[in-house]
């Protein structure tokens, strides 16, 4: 996450198809709301029955920390990109795309992973978390920045959301966006955000992904549930409560405990800037000592926290993916939905 608050094409890279039966969204949704966090990486972690793995959350966070840094203007940021396009295409999405854009003298790379919706594909659900780090010094590309918090823990559940939603059948498309430049002043982000306007596309939501693996209350359940508050468009408050409170009730249902939020810093901001409606997760850790240092390491991230948080994105995700679902509905009981 930043402290405060020239454009290229979209690049295809590979398509993968997927093949075999896929649930569809109400069962889903289901699975999402009710099924457990499982945790050792076994055979019931397929994705018919439990579809967030802290397992391999984990084992992902420890890949990306040992990049040693992920800073933008660094060669391992572009090994990175690699890196993420790979395990993207492994977790059986559509299309795996590099979105570049510059900072600095350097060419880097957004990496955009698609799963195609079967009835709406030209409507979107935007995912995004910023895989780029930094350490106390913002232009330092050499020395460590293993960023595990901020944010090997969102580039994660960002893979472990593509697992999941490339098993099931969504009727709108998911675009799941590992961005760079946010550092550096969200660049990746606004780069993107200028192509989704210009290819006009229709985003139903983003859902923002920063920071989620260190929860700074006594319990360690406290999650952050970022909403539009006035910013650029304030058209999109409305709208954005209401997805924040679907988001609540599932943080609750994930064993969590939501706190409202609002946003400010990160890669939502240009999405909200050019009216798309978004929400975001955060652990409200860049109040932590750790926070833009070298000492950001995998012990500070608690895996079952993130694979909870990553369960409550995924419920939301699939509630947007799904065209007949409305936010009218009353919010959700955790009791009965456990049932």
């Amino acid at each position: 996450m930043t402290p405060s608050s020239p454009t290229a094409p979209l690049l295809p890279r590979s398509t993968t198809t997927r093949a075999g039966h896929r649930p569809p969204l109400a069962i889903a949704l289901a699975i999402a709301l009710a099924a457990p966090v499982v945790g050792d990486g076994s055979a019931a972690d397929a994705p018919s029955t439990a579809p967030v793995s802290a397992a391999r959350i984990e084992a992902d966070l420890a890949a990306l920390v040992g990049f040693g840094t992920r800073h933008s203007l660094s060669d391992q940021n572009d090994r990175a990109a690699d890196w993420l396009a790979d395990r993207f295409r492994e977790a059986g999405c559509d299309d795996v795309a590099f979105h570049e854009f510059t900072i600095g003298r350097h060419t880097r790379r957004n990496v955009v992973a698609t799963i195609r919706g079967e009835s709406r594909p030209d409507e979107f659900v935007l995912v995004g978390a910023h895989y780029d780090s930094r350490n106390e010094q913002i232009a330092d590309a050499k020395n460590p920045a293993p960023g595990a918090v901020d944010n090997a823990s969102g580039t994660a559940a960002l893979l472990e959301l593509a697992r999941a939603i490339a098993a099931i059948r969504p009727g709108r498309s998911v675009l799941l966006v590992a961005f760079s430049g946010e550092e550096q002043g969200l660049v990746g982000s606004r780069a993107y955000a200028k192509t989704v306007k210009d290819e006009g596309r229709t985003i139903t939501l983003m859902v923002n992904l920063d920071m989620i693996g260190h929860p700074m209350d006594e319990a360690g359940l406290e999650l952050v549930v970022d909403r539009d508050q006035g910013l650029r468009r304030p058209d999109n408050d409305a709208a954005s409560r209401a997805w924040a409170s679907r988001l609540d009730a599932h943080a609750r249902n994930a064993g969590l405990v939501p706190v409202p939020g609002d946003m400010y810093g990160s890669d939502y901001m240009p999405f909200e800037a050019i009216g798309v409606v978004c929400v975001g997760l955060f652990d409200g850790a860049d109040k932590a000592p750790i926070y833009h240092s070298q000492d950001d390491t995998l012990d500070q991230v608690d895996p079952a926290y993130c694979a909870a948080a990553t369960r409550a994105a995924l419920a939301i995700i699939v509630e947007a993916a799904d065209p007949g679902f409305s936010l009218d509905r009353s919010p959700i009981d955790p009791e009965q939905a456990d049932r």
